[in-house]
């Protein structure tokens, strides 16, 4: 079964194969990618395949706006450990929807269904160090750095991570 989430401006929807254009055209802007670290998709059939990927994770979503029904971006939780209740969270916005407020409600939607409804406990994300709008998102959000923790991967990371406990503090409504 498919997950939807809607809030007051967005629906959240598990990605699938009609969203190939808007998906190609998120994951080949190079604004987009100058934080991320990943090579530009070159070809719809590289997106089409990634897409196929990541529908394998049941919790990557696109994000659309709900009166206009416009691809604004994505956001998932992704390397899920069950067992300890811990995901991690990423997100992508398209350029002209920056700066709308409308990750904002994406994350917290996403928050509050990965909490309530999946029982994960913990989450994090990791973000560029120089990624200015996605730290002020996080921290707006209750998210605290995690300033012992370093990403192996990409030392220009820094890790953000919330509890359930905290998200419940620091977000009042939805």
């Amino acid at each position: 079964m498919e997950t939807t989430i809607s809030t007051e401006k967005l629906l959240l929807k598990t990605v699938e194969l009609p969203d190939l254009q808007n998906m190609h055209n998120l994951r080949t802007n190079p604004q987009i990618a100058k934080y991320i670290g990943r090579d530009l998709n070159k070809s719809l059939e590289e997106t089409r395949q990634f897409i196929e990927m990541v529908r394998k994770n049941k919790f990557y979503f696109t994000i659309k706006t709900i009166d206009k029904n416009e691809f604004v971006g994505t956001i998932t939780l992704w390397n899920i450990d069950w067992s300890k209740k811990y995901a991690e969270l990423g997100y992508e916005l398209l350029p002209q929807f920056q700066g709308k407020g409308l990750m904002s409600e994406a994350v917290k939607a996403l928050l509050k269904y990965a909490f309530h409804e999946m029982g994960i406990e913990a989450i994090e994300a990791y973000t560029h160090r120089e990624n200015i709008a996605s730290k002020k998102l996080l921290e707006r959000l209750g998210f605290k750095l995690v300033a012992d923790k370093i990403d192996p991967d990409v030392l220009d990371n820094i890790i953000y991570g919330i509890n359930k406990t905290e998200q419940e503090i620091s977000t009042d409504h939805y």
